[in-house]
């Protein structure tokens, strides 16, 4: 009984937006992106 009435807990507070990131679009644009890799293969030399 208790472990349905977290997965209702749980459904709902998905459906109601309660995991929804609303801080993190506005903000993205301000963190680096990562480097990419250079063609470090030697083999071809």
């Amino acid at each position: 009984m208790i472990a349905i009435g977290f997965l209702i807990a749980f459904i709902w507070s998905v459906k109601s937006g309660q995991y929804d990131d609303d801080y993190t679009p506005s903000v993205r644009m301000l963190f680096d992106d990562t480097p990419k890799a250079e063609n470090t293969d030697q083999s071809n030399k």
